[in-house]
């Protein structure tokens, strides 16, 4: 199987109605990468792009069948072409409670083999910042073959930077990571599919792939071209897909950001893609001649739905042996991470390390925090989630360095085994400080404390937990007396004396 190689556009006319990219620019690494197309694709003046954004996503219908939005497939023209049917995408986004969005683009100027991370900071907009989650981009680069740090790809190209706008509005904070695709072909995105499911599978993420659909010079067959494209990404069958954009049956200038998305979600759990809308330029701009390029926003969907109301659930403490091995299976796989870079595989010895419940992973050093990373979900057995949420809060915390190898004999392992699922509460009076633990969520930011910390920080009201978790969450100090709903849960902890 051939590997497609993008290459650059040729300019003139239709490089300067559909892309628009400015001929002069000049890419320089500081970092953080600058906005190339503002002031072209869209608005370059932040009130004015804020504005634009805000109203386009408001104009945009919600549509919630009560599944979770896994991925979006949105459009990258200017957005007095396309704006609009991205903000169909991002409606149904905004305000989700996501710990990262993976933005997968197409390299429409450098050509290149495989994937591509910017290997800084963050992307600048208008609109400031667009954090890069380097922890994860780290993660990515280790598991996914084909996926490496450079800036090759991200210099002057444009399908990847009008995203971020959108982003920033509607999911504001979230950190990404940047993802440039070159040339692919279906055993490169399989394997890199393999890979980012893996590092996924424990994270709140959205997957966006950047894409239009036909370009040409016929009305006829864009419509044509856009339907049989359509119908082949909502078949949920990636390997075909991937396959009819390599022979050219199916027509997207991003056709392996789609491939690649549809392949992770599936193994994630994704059941089925959901058209929102479809135009094309031609449509938009009342013309029925002359060149022509196919638009469509389409919501990837499955699992469940992040923090609904689910019932009450109960589970039976652990007894002293499935912890003696719960701490074992946690230091074991921190040494073996610090030698071979990769999760062990486990296997349960006790029926009891089969349940399916929340975890959380604490390390001290020296009587210090040194990590702590969790999972509220009720989905993945003990044996498995314990050693994962171990290497995640040795190497992934974003508040500390990763782990070293001298400081492995120094840490302290503590396990937080949740004795009841996460469910929503009314109000702040069913919540007991230092008996549950907490989850915050208010305009798609949260944060959590486990039941110990109250007691350990030394706060004796409700009201002093409840203003530092908005401080955490990077809200007012205020912001839970109004409109914030809450979620508790209970723990069972143990550790290494």
């Amino acid at each position: 199987m051939a590997i497609i190689l993008r290459k650059p556009l040729a300019t003139g006319l239709v490089l300067s109605l559909f892309f628009a990219l400015p001929l002069g620019a000049q890419f320089r690494d500081t970092g953080v990468r600058q906005p190339v197309v503002a002031g072209q694709f869209y608005p370059g003046q932040p009130e004015e792009l804020r504005r634009l954004v805000r109203a386009l996503i408001d104009q945009a219908e919600k549509v919630d069948d009560g599944a979770a939005v896994m991925g979006l497939v949105v459009p990258h023209a200017g957005y007095i072409y396309s704006g609009a049917m991205a903000a169909k995408g991002y409606r149904q986004v905004e305000g989700q409670d996501y710990q990262v969005v993976l933005v997968l683009a197409p390299s429409h100027r450098d050509a290149f083999t495989g994937v591509t991370i910017y290997p800084g900071d963050a992307y600048r907009t208008p609109l400031g910042p667009v954090a890069i989650d380097r922890n994860l981009a780290g993660q990515i680069v280790r598991h996914c073959p084909g996926v490496k740090f450079s800036q090759l790809g991200h210099g002057e190209e444009h399908s990847l930077e009008v995203q971020l706008p959108f982003i920033q509005v509607a999911l504001p904070g979230v950190p990404m990571v940047p993802m440039m695709i070159g040339g692919y072909d279906w055993p490169m995105l399989e394997k890199m599919a393999d890979g980012l499911a893996a590092v996924l599978k424990s994270r709140r993420a959205l997957v966006i792939a950047s894409s239009d659909l036909y370009h040409g010079h016929s009305y006829e067959a864009c419509e044509k071209a856009n339907t049989a494209t359509i119908q082949a990404i909502q078949a949920m069958k990636p390997q075909a897909l991937c396959e009819g954009f390599l022979t050219d049956r199916y027509q997207a200038c991003g056709g392996g950001p789609i491939s690649l998305m549809s392949s992770v979600l599936m193994k994630l759990g994704a059941t089925r893609a959901v058209l929102l809308g479809r135009t094309n330029s031609n449509d938009v701009t009342g013309q029925r001649s002359g060149y022509v390029v196919g638009y469509a926003a389409m919501a990837v969907k499955g699992g469940k739905p992040t923090m609904k109301n689910p019932q009450k659930i109960e589970y039976q403490p652990l007894d002293a042996a499935a912890q003696k091995q719960l701490i074992k299976m946690a230091r074991e796989a921190i040494a073996y991470y610090l030698q071979h870079r990769r999760i062990p595989r486990t296997e349960p010895t006790l029926e009891a390390l089969k349940e399916k419940r929340g975890v959380f992973v604490t390390l001290t050093e020296d009587g210090e925090l040194r990590g702590c990373i969790g999972y509220h979900e009720s989905d993945r057995p003990l044996y498995e989630l314990v050693p994962d949420r171990a290497i995640a809060a040795a190497f992934e915390d974003p508040r500390f360095p990763p782990l070293r190898s001298h400081e492995l004999d120094k840490i302290k392992i503590k396990v937080s085994v949740y004795l009841t699922n996460v469910y929503r509460i009314a109000s702040l009076d069913e919540f007991q400080m230092g008996v549950h633990g907490i989850i915050m969520m208010k305009n798609g930011r949260g944060a959590t404390y486990l039941p110990e910390v109250p007691l350990e920080a030394g706060w004796k009201t409700v009201e002093e937990e409840m203003e530092s978790l908005c401080h955490k969450a990077g809200l007012p100090s205020d912001a839970w007396k109004q409109g914030a709903e809450f979620y508790v849960y209970k723990t069972q902890v143990f550790g290494e004396k």
